[in-house]
């Protein structure tokens, strides 16, 4: 009798239950760990999603609580995550051109690790209906992490520029 086939099955049942734990977000991106280098790479992922006007990979960076607070000018305007993302996706449908650049200034750390404010600075460039714009604002964004998915949680517009603005 051979030792290694009663064993086998038992260590392979074993193997595939600590192997199989999925996540149950349906939202974030997988990155293991919040640390510099991942924040980095989600900024320059929406970015690249901006650009391209890839919705449906934009949408999932944003946590379902995701709150956007624009408190430029003396304003205090928040839209919540799913009147953010219908205005974003009109943007992404109907826009000839659109161009995202984020730079990432400083990154603050919550003690338990699972979160992070990241001071960051925005170009934005786009063209719709005639219409051509050139901004640059500097936001404070709340970052989450959970089972290894980072995610958005808020975003405070704090300062904006207009460099070009054309509006038909």
């Amino acid at each position: 009798m051979n030792l290694r086939t009663p064993l086998a099955l038992p260590l392979l049942l074993l193997v595939t239950l600590f192997t199989s734990c999925e996540s149950t977000l349906d939202y974030g991106y997988y990155v293991g760990e919040l640390n510099d280098d991942s924040i980095m790479q989600l900024f320059a992922l929406t970015d690249e999603t901006t650009s391209t006007r890839d919705f449906n990979a934009y949408q999932s960076f944003f946590s379902p609580s995701y709150i956007s607070i624009d408190s430029t000018d003396g304003n205090r305007t928040r839209l919540y995550r799913d009147d953010y993302l219908e205005m974003v996706k009109n943007i992404f449908e109907d826009a000839k051109f659109l161009d995202m650049h984020t730079v990432v200034m400083d990154i603050e750390y919550s003690e338990s690790g699972d979160s992070a404010t990241v001071k960051i600075q925005e170009e934005e460039r786009g063209k719709q209906y005639g219409d051509k714009w050139h901004y640059t604002s500097l936001s404070d964004v709340e970052i989450g992490i959970e089972e290894g998915w980072i995610f958005i949680k808020r975003t405070t517009r704090t300062s904006k520029q207009v460099i070009e603005e054309t509006r038909f």
